[in-house]
């Protein structure tokens, strides 16, 4: 995840399973991964809010003001944070 998410390789995940992660999130994660003394671990991640009422997305992956609020992260990834 740290190797892709926030950084705007987006090319290594083309063909690529990934879920849609709050970027707060992930840079959250990075200041506790790189400075786990210093910063709390991150307790939650929500990515409900982007889901509508169906349980379908509810964004428009084309706006380019995605890159501050989401993140795509690896399906693995993903899998691995939902177990913790």
């Amino acid at each position: 995840m740290q190797e892709n998410a926030l950084s705007g390789n987006t090319a290594l995940l083309e063909n690529v399973a990934c879920a849609l992660v709050p970027a707060s999130f992930v840079r959250e994660w990075k200041l506790w991964i790189l400075r786990p003394g210093h910063h709390p671990r991150p307790t939650g991640l929500d990515n409900s809010s982007y889901l509508c009422d169906h349980g379908l997305l509810a964004l428009d992956l084309n706006s380019g003001d995605l890159d501050r609020s989401v993140c795509l992260v690896r399906l693995p990834d993903w899998d691995a944070l939902e177990m913790l």
